[in-house]
């Protein structure tokens, strides 16, 4: 009788020990950029009345915004590659946006896995609607700020 007692409390406290961990957040890395245009030398946000991306990969588009009007978009990094393409079309008008970086990957836990974090390298683009960039915010890491930005694209 004693040993089951004390098989009962081994085993009540063997599961209250255990606990299970829940992933509910997601853990992609995304890139944030924003539109901006220049106004006396000085950047301001600029709106958008159309704006559509498609991620380029060999032998496949996806599209992975479309929205009206926006000043910005979030799009992934490919985490196999060293290179990201986007095709970026506004009001009728597109450009290719091409994103270099490195990248690795961590552990966030065993219940989430592995983030990826990747640090920009070049970013290079057509001759169309995009004039120029600049790079805020050279690492993009899975556990990013709501209001982090990345890059800025000048139109």
């Amino acid at each position: 009788m004693k040993y089951r007692i004390l098989l009962f409390i081994l085993s009540l406290l063997a599961v209250s020990c255990v606990t299970v961990e829940v992933c509910d957040e997601s853990y992609e890395s995304d890139l944030v950029v924003r539109f901006k245009t220049l106004q006396d030398g000085v950047a301001v946000d600029s709106t958008l009345e159309s704006l559509t991306i498609y991620g380029i990969k060999e032998g496949e588009n996806d599209t992975l915004y479309n929205a009206l009007p926006t000043s910005g978009f979030l799009v992934p990094l490919d985490p196999h590659n060293d290179i990201s393409r986007y095709s970026i079309q506004i009001n009728g008008q597109s450009d290719t946006l091409t994103v270099t970086y490195n990248h690795e990957s961590y552990m966030i836990s065993y219940t989430c896995g592995f983030g990826n974090l990747f640090n920009l390298e070049t970013i290079s683009y057509g001759s169309g609607i995009i004039k120029s960039d600049t790079i805020l915010n050279g690492m993009v890491d899975a556990e990013y700020e709501e209001d982090e930005e990345h890059i800025w694209l000048y139109l």
